[in-house]
């Protein structure tokens, strides 16, 4: 027997009434007006303005221009539905921010080179393009996971009001898919945009029908899957600091400028953008830890060490530690110059940084020991095998602890000191297994991979 809660025949009730009312609103939209004509233009990382040089921009958007300027001769322009998009790896807020602020744009640059009245033309954000990104994963059989990210795109049940695709896409997996989606998907979000011409020649007077905002982003996969091949890319890089724009189309009514980001543009040369919004929920990806371990300074022994994080899994360190107390005119000496390497494994980590991890041990020093009697004088190398276990505690900062155990082997020269000489008393070797480190590390962790994506939200 299958057994089915009242919460899932909600959620079930919930998407036939949606998937209902949509058809509706499209078949509504389609015989209540003509929508004649259709145009994809894209957008810059973090840009609100048209750049006529992106893909097939200034192509698409002089045929659209043509296009308003016929309906107007002829007195058969209903009005021009202008809606802007975003890409999920921004905030909610800043998304819809930056596609409500695309539409404005490109309303403005038609009203402009048209002089279609302000009242016909319809703009509104389109917020993220969940529709699209379906659609992309969809005709893909590369993406990771790909069943599992349909069936989380395809349920848009918010949780206390709030869309949760995006939060549960970063949890899939350890965020894997989700990063597979941001480097080869996301561009074709980041820079899409959506506008259409509606006509009277079907109902006369055309009582402005405004479509409902999911049958919207619907009605337009005609549009989607027409411009999917066009190139929108940006450099083959992954490390975009600065994007160049060269508006040709461009006036300076269209410039539009966001409060949380620095968007200035002008028409007369190029300029560079650098961004400066962050989006928590796109956490930090640090390539590089520079640590100090607390312990050592308790024998007096500074130290650094410098860790390189490869992949989720592996890392390899550098550490140094250096003593050089004394004096040999009071028959003191403690010089001691210590280097090793590390390569270690992170066991399951849930994300960089963070959890477990085993290592392997190589290194090899120099000492001069000296407390009022008889000197040692050596050099030595080790080698072993480490368990260690680090906490994130801030976004940046970590606690590490570690113990590392193995073989140690050392030559040494004895000597007395005298009037200030040495003089030699013989020669020794040592073979040690046993403890060779223990660690109690302060991490400060830095080069953020991510702070592309944290710093151009909604792109």
């Amino acid at each position: 027997m299958i057994i089915i809660s009242n919460q899932e025949i909600g959620v079930f009730m919930r998407k036939i009434i949606a998937s209902i009312l949509a058809f509706f609103a499209v078949f509504i939209a389609a015989y209540g007006q003509s929508q004649a004509d259709s145009v994809k233009v894209y957008f810059k990382i973090n840009r609100a303005l048209f750049d006529s040089a992106l893909g097939e921009n200034a192509l698409s958007m002089e045929s659209f221009i043509d296009k308003v300027r016929t309906a107007l001769a002829s007195d058969d322009l209903d009005h021009i539905d202008v809606c802007g998009f975003a890409s999920p790896d921004g905030s909610l807020r800043t998304n819809n921010r930056l596609a409500r602020k695309r539409a404005e744009s490109i309303a403005t640059y038609i009203i402009d080179r048209t002089g279609v009245g302000r009242d016909q033309v319809n703009t509104r954000s389109g917020g993220v393009a969940w529709d699209e990104l379906r659609y992309l994963v969809a005709a893909r059989d590369d993406v990771p996971q790909r069943d599992l990210v349909l069936e989380i795109l395809d349920d848009s049940t918010p949780v206390n009001g709030i869309d949760t695709r995006k939060h549960r896409l970063m949890a899939l997996k350890g965020g894997r898919p989700y990063r597979w989606m941001l480097r080869n998907l996301f561009p074709k979000l980041r820079y899409t945009f959506a506008l259409s011409i509606y006509r009277k020649s079907d109902n006369g007077d055309a009582d402005t029908v405004y479509v409902a905002e999911d049958a919207y982003a619907d009605s337009q996969t005609d549009i989607i899957a027409a411009a999917d091949t066009v190139d929108v890319s940006v450099p083959a890089t992954d490390d975009i600091e600065t994007v160049i724009d060269t508006d040709e189309f461009v006036t300076p009514a269209e410039a539009v400028t966001d409060s949380t980001a620095t968007v200035a543009e002008t028409t007369t040369q190029p300029e560079a953008l650098t961004t400066t919004i962050t989006d928590p929920d796109v956490k930090p990806r640090h390539l590089l830890a520079l640590k100090t371990n607390m312990l050592y300074y308790a024998i007096l022994m500074p130290n650094l060490e410098l860790e390189w994080l490869i992949n989720d899994n592996w890392s390899v360190a550098l550490e140094g530690n250096v003593a050089w107390w004394g004096s040999y005119e009071k028959l003191k000496s403690y010089r001691v110059a210590i280097i090793d390497a590390e390569a270690r494994y992170w066991i399951k980590p849930r994300e960089p940084w963070h959890g477990m991890y085993v290592g392997v041990i190589a290194g090899g020093g120099w000492y001069d020991l000296l407390n009022g009697g008889t000197g040692y004088y050596g050099d030595g190398g080790m080698a072993g095998l480490s368990l260690g276990y680090m906490w994130p505690i801030r976004h940046n900062l970590s606690l590490e602890a570690e113990v590392g155990a193995g073989y140690l082997y050392t030559r040494y020269k004895e000597y007395r000191p005298f009037e200030g000489h040495h003089l030699y008393l013989r020669t020794k070797e040592l073979n040690y297994f046993g403890p060779l480190k223990v660690k109690l590390s302060i991490v400060w962790r830095f080069l953020d991979k991510n702070k592309l994506t944290r710093s151009n939200p909604a792109l």
